[in-house]
């Protein structure tokens, strides 16, 4: 009877076995096989047929010269083999379709080509079978096992199911091992690894990272290994090649408490891995930190970052005086990684910064004075990967050739709609970023096993340096960093949503009634670019902005602008638990860049007058909001400063339109055809007449506010006006307004929309840059910094209370600065600009943040609590206890010679073969007696352990061993 997998294979109709040498083939020995036999003109007029094959039984096979036939020879890559009824096999079930091909000539070898799709809804998973639901184990007869490519036996447990982290290393030549969780994080630079992290929703994130001292075969080695694993998890939704340094921030984000470099490798010359000193590491990075092993010398110590002695039992943590207070908080999270992780939590940590004199001076003495050191490394910093905006490039792939199969798609700005479901893209923003490669959910199965190959292709024809990331991309899983670089990004959940409903019975109870637009029918969590305020006190204040002095407007005129000015409106909200003064500064869209900047100068003033308690909102002309409109009572009059004093028109004409939900703007506009839309209302003055002209798709309140505007701008011709609709113009009227012309029939829409916020630093020390921080949290603000919100069509500004006067007069220039490095080619006018100050947020803000707390912000007060836990921790720690693990002294004792054998005896722990050496032989082979062993950071005993061959490498029971090949 055949086994289980082998009727699954025939019930499924997915290929069929047979011995590698048929009768048409020569062989040296006999070989046993299974062969399916099945009636070729029935298969061909129903595919679908589910009678199973009759199977032959086994049959030796004659030995036979070797020769091979000239003809109708198959692809080796893909292990096919001939049959009697000339149709091929495959060995791997994974990348088989379900059609069996029948045998073809040269030259016309058929696709093998699946998309994404149908390879990730495949039932053959994790060496595993489901059907119908359950999943059950199989095994392989011991023939068949042998004629399979042996899988890595340390990717059996691997499986998509269970969330978690998995990190491999390979060790000698091919052997790869996987680490437990207290090694997670650390990477020895002359080492290779594969990561791979399973979220809960069963996302898979899959990176293989290089040492800058691995040798280049183990690199080529851990790339196969990488490739397949995976296949096996049918292909990551990231997958990224990393190299030390130079990691991207998908590989970061793994490891929140950041990652640590050891020196050498995990196993080494047995003279070199028995001798260790204090080792020091260097802290960089601010959300995510590298700690990089050095030499420990006073000479690597910079003011502007923050270092580890590692020194047991103490673990010594020292500050620069500029070192900004979120690395300092890091540096102590890395400090206590060690202590739990490498330490057995059996060490006290000790904090120094600048304010502790005494202890700097202490510090100083304990590290080496610079003498017989390697040249000092400079640090190497790519957080903040400096993108060339006007390089990026976006190329479609089809191949690896550059020149050929990577043809330009589009550059900067660039639309999401250029990436097409069928196809891959490679994303070139240059040299110091990561390369990424997206690919389609309906793509070609190759370009996702290829990708990072294409990639590499790319790089080294671009020439850019080796040591740059690769990052595949499935399609819905992209991450902040590539999706901020497209102008029209929409994410998942907000791509096909109908933000534009029209009313009906289901719908028409949860609507925003608007009395002007009735396609903006949407639920109050859809409204995503809408702000709305507290309470607002009807206590504005209103000044214009004169060339040397701000010009107060009575109450009666408020709402009445001119273009060519700009205003300032003071309002008093009340919030939830405090009340809060907001500031408006309004642009005149015909007003000077002189006139802006002294409006700015005194909104800067103002807020200082009021101890920056004020939430400041630039709003421009045209683009109001709606908490705008209702302070100044849901209207707004503009007149034009070219037409209100001008002789040249003897017609006013002024157009009336709802905003939204109430809100009315009357706009002062040139009497002539053009300046119609038929979404609007108009008034049309001249000395003897007036008019009112109603656009076809105007509404109602708009028809009504304007006679309600004729009364307030012409009261005599209060009760003397004529009523004109769209296409029904009197001869009059077609005077007034000129020659016949096009206009629109509606307004444009926003140009942007509304994404998910991305939270981004804004160094101002030195030189102005910026840095995303990814995964933002409240804790993330520092009362010593600036950043910015920015959710696309707006950005907050917040600034901390520690940020001197000097500092708050760049806010002036800041948001041009970065508007200018975006990505997405933006434009600053397009965009809602909001600055607020520390502890005066308004919910608008808050609302982007998880578990706001007033009380939860980064900086000094949260740095100087860690510094009391710390102590707290160190009191219930006694350093003083023996390290020694005595539980060895019940084990058996062996000699060495015996202890290194691949069989020992069975007594022999091989978890722990060191309990079984003596005193003597202990020392002897570690050239250090157990005490001082013990003192060893874990990682440094597991070197020594494995350096003198006493580690022990655990093999799977599992039979099964399947490496999964590529068709190419």
């Amino acid at each position: 009877m055949a086994s289980p997998f082998l009727q699954y294979l025939i019930e499924t109709d997915r290929f069929s076995l047979q011995s590698p040498y048929n009768k048409n083939r020569n062989c040296k020995g006999k070989t046993i096989g299974f062969a399916i036999q099945s009636d070729s003109s029935k298969e061909d007029k129903d595919e679908n047929s589910n009678q199973p094959p009759t199977i032959k039984t086994p049959t030796p096979v004659p030995d036979r010269p070797s020769s091979r036939p000239k003809s109708g020879r198959l692809s080796s890559s893909l292990r096919h083999h001939e049959i009697d009824d000339k149709r091929t096999v495959a060995r791997s079930p994974t990348f088989v379709s379900e059609r069996t091909y029948t045998a073809f000539a040269r030259g016309k070898r058929p696709s093998t080509s699946r998309t994404l799709n149908s390879v990730q809804s495949s039932n053959y998973k994790d060496g595993k079978i489901s059907q119908n639901g359950v999943r059950t184990s199989f095994k392989m007869d011991k023939h068949i096992t042998e004629a399979l490519p042996a899988m890595e036996p340390a990717f059996l447990e691997v499986t998509k199911e269970i969330a978690g982290q998995y990190v491999w290393r390979l060790e000698g030549r091919s052997r790869v091992v996987d680490l437990e969780e207290q090694h997670h994080g650390f990477f020895h630079e002359g080492s290779v690894y594969i990561v791979l992290k399973v979220d809960s929703n069963e996302t898979v994130h899959l990176h293989y990272w290089f040492g800058k001292h691995s040798t280049e075969n183990d690199r080529k080695l851990i790339e196969e290994k990488a490739h397949e694993l995976d296949r096996i998890v049918h292909h990551a939704h990231v997958f990224t090649r990393e190299t030390q340094h130079h990691e991207s921030i998908c590989f970061l984000r793994n490891f929140n408490d950041g990652i640590i470099y050891i020196e050498g490798r995990p196993k080494t010359a047995l003279s070199r891995a028995t001798v260790y000193v204090k080792r020091m590491y260097i802290i960089d990075g601010r959300k995510f930190v590298r700690a990089t092993c050095v030499e420990p010398s006073a000479d690597l110590l910079d003011n502007n970052l923050a270092c580890i002695l590692d020194g047991f039992p103490r673990i010594y943590v020292w500050i620069g005086q500029h070192c900004p207070y979120t690395t300092r908080l890091k540096a102590i999270q890395v400090a206590k990684k060690i202590r739990n992780q490498q330490r057995k939590e059996v060490s006290h940590i000790v904090i120094i910064d600048e304010k502790d004199v005494s202890m700097n001076t202490a510090f100083i003495k304990k590290l080496h004075n610079g003498e017989n050191l390697p040249p000092k490394e400079e640090t190497i910093n790519n957080f903040n990967a400096k993108i060339e905006v006007e390089n990026i490039v976006l190329h479609r792939v089809a191949g690896e050739r550059v020149m050929y199969d990577m043809p330009e798609a589009s550059k900067r700005p660039l639309n999401q709609r250029y990436l097409v479901k069928r196809d891959s893209y490679l994303l070139d923003t240059g040299p110091e970023s990561p390369l990424y490669v997206w690919v389609g959910s309906q793509a070609n199965e190759n370009a996702a096993m290829n990708g990072i190959k294409r990639g590499k292709s790319f790089n080294e024809h671009k020439a850019y340096p080796s040591h740059q990331a690769i990052c595949r991309i499935m399609e819905d899983h992209e991450p902040i960093t590539f999706r901020k670089i497209f102008n029209d990004w929409r994410d998942k959940d907000t791509k096909h949503r109908q933000l534009t409903k029209k009313y009906s019975i289901g719908n028409i109870e949860r609507a925003l009634f608007s009395t002007k637009d009735n396609r903006t029918v949407a639920k109050l969590d859809e409204l995503w670019s809408e702000d709305l305020m507290s309470d607002i006190v009807p206590n504005n204040e209103i000044w214009r902005v004169g060339p040397n002095q701000l010009y107060g407007i009575p109450w009666n005129e408020h709402g009445i602008f001119n273009n060519g000015s700009c205003y300032i409106v003071l309002n008093h909200v009340k919030g939830n638990s405090k009340s809060l003064y907001v500031m408006y500064y309004w642009l005149g869209s015909k007003s000077s860049i002189e006139l802006q900047e002294k409006t700015m100068k005194h909104v800067l003033s103002k807020d200082a007058d009021l101890q920056y308690q004020c939430i400041k909102v630039r709003v421009l002309d045209g683009k109001e909001p709606t908490h705008f409109m209702n302070v100044l009572q849901n209207s707004i009059i503009i007149h034009d400063c070219d037409l209100k004093d001008s002789s040249q028109f003897s017609t006013q004409m002024f157009r009336v339109r709802e905003i939204v939900n109430g809100n009315m703007r009357v706009l002062q506009v040139v009497p002539n055809r053009s300046s119609l839309n038929s979404s609007a209302s108009f008034l049309i003055m001249s000395k003897e007449e007036c008019f009112l002209w109603y656009g076809k798709k105007s509404g109602g309140p708009e028809r009504e506010y304007t006679k309600s505007m004729l009364e307030f701008l012409n009261p005599s011709k209060m009760f003397d006006f004529e009523v004109v609709l769209e296409g029904r113009e009197n001869n009059r009227l077609q005077e007034l307004l000129g020659a016949n012309c096009e206009y629109p029939l509606e307004f444009p829409k926003p140009i942007l929309e509304r994404r998910q916020p991305n939270l981004v630093l804004c160094h101002h020390t030195n030189s102005i840059s910026f840095e995303d921080i990814v995964n933002f949290q409240k804790e993330d603000l520092t009362s010593e910094d600036i950043y910015f919100l920015d959710s696309f069509d707006q950005i907050f500004i917040w600034i901390g209370q520690n940020i001197n006067e000097d500092v708050r007069q760049q806010l002036l220039h800041l948001p041009q600065k970065y508007i200018e490095k975006d990505t997405a080619g933006r434009c600053i006018a397009d965009i809602s600009l909001w600055i607020i100050s520390h502890n005066h947020e308004p919910e608008t803000f808050i609302k982007h943040f998880r578990d706001w707390c007033n009380t939860s912000y980064g900086g000094h007060d949260v740095y100087t609590l860690t510094r009391k836990k710390i102590r707290q921790e160190n009191a219930i720690i006694d350093i003083d206890q023996e390290m020694v693990d005595r539980s060895y002294m019940k084990y058996p004792k062996y000699a060495y010679r015996e202890l290194i054998k691949k069989e020992p005896s069975e007594e022999v722990n091989r978890s722990h073969k060191e309990f079984h050496l003596t005193e003597k032989y202990f020392k002897e082979v570690m050239k250090m007696s157990r005490p001082e062993f013990y003192r060893l950071p874990l990682w440094k005993q597991e070197q020594c352990i494995k350096s003198a061959r006493l580690g022990h490498y655990e093999t799977s029971d599992n039979p099964l061993h399947i490496r999964c090949l590529s068709p190419e």
